[in-house]
């Protein structure tokens, strides 16, 4: 297999490991428990760390009315014949707990490695291939952090940790997932090729919302199952547009046999 056929196959790979989230649970315990305080009552804090480290929750009912905000209810509803001394309640996070740590079926590390050797097979191809290798790089080590982070720290620091990282790493997913979409399309001519390009770049950013999409419905659904069910479904069509995609950037494999080998055939001869 030649040099090219490994890179795009790595780089087909590399996509769909990266979108694809598949954890399964391990034997392995955390080191330590989930600290718990009232700081973190927030559902977004649980949805941030439950889709990151599968952990789980329990709810207590929390008094939300405001003493101001009595009395003139109590008027009105007196007013109206209704009697009325009910508090306002709210269900909030009470406790989370860690399950047993989670690996990824379809592992981002992997993705980010295939995309980085794919990149330095054909690195002379775009000039987008040289950042590609950056924000690679960047996305392992990010990656091995998000998994740290619980041996690390705990309560509501691996809480804001884990959400900024998190933000961080989903960033440098799309700007990779990006980067090597438009130095792929810089292997095919323009004027020749205009239908593939077109096409590729809609499927891209059609893949690009589909992940965004995925990954916040995923994180909501770690508590509403219906929305779980809607992520995976997101997820489907992500790695169907992913296949599209390749699909017809394949479609032109003559031109980009021949813009590889104008680098790398005829430079080694």
């Amino acid at each position: 297999m030649s040099r090219l056929k490994v890179a795009l196959l790595l780089f087909s790979l590399g996509f769909i490991f990266i979108v694809l989230d598949i954890p399964i649970a391990t034997n392995l315990s955390y080191p330590h428990n989930y600290e718990n305080s009232k700081k973190v009552i927030g559902e977004y804090q649980y949805y941030n760390i439950a889709s990151n480290y599968g952990a789980t929750c329990t709810y207590k009912m929390l008094d939300d009315s405001k003493s101001k905000t009595k009395e003139p209810e109590t008027k009105i509803n007196q007013q109206k014949g209704i009697r009325s001394s009910a508090p306002k309640l709210t269900k909030v996070i009470d406790k989370v707990y860690f399950k047993n740590v989670q690996i990824d079926i379809f592992s981002d590390f992997a993705g980010f490695l295939f995309i980085l050797i794919g990149s330095i097979l054909i690195i002379k191809c775009a000039r987008q291939f040289k950042l590609a290798i950056l924000t690679s790089v960047a996305g392992l080590i990010v990656h091995g952090i998000m998994f740290a982070l619980p041996f690390i720290i705990n309560g509501i620091d691996l809480v804001n940790a884990s959400f900024f990282i998190g933000m961080i790493y989903l960033a440098i997913n799309v700007a990779t997932i990006y980067l090597i979409t438009a130095a792929l399309l810089r292997m095919i001519p323009g004027p020749w090729c205009r239908d593939e390009r077109k096409w590729c770049k809609i499927l891209w950013f059609a893949s690009f919302a589909s992940q965004c999409l995925a990954t916040f419905t995923f994180w909501l659904g770690s508590d509403f199952g219906m929305l779980k069910a809607l992520a995976w479904v997101i997820f489907g069509f992500t790695i169907f547009i992913q296949l599209a995609f390749w699909y017809i950037y394949m479609r032109a494999k003559d031109y980009i046999r021949g813009t590889y080998e104008k680098y790398y055939v005829k430079t080694s001869n």
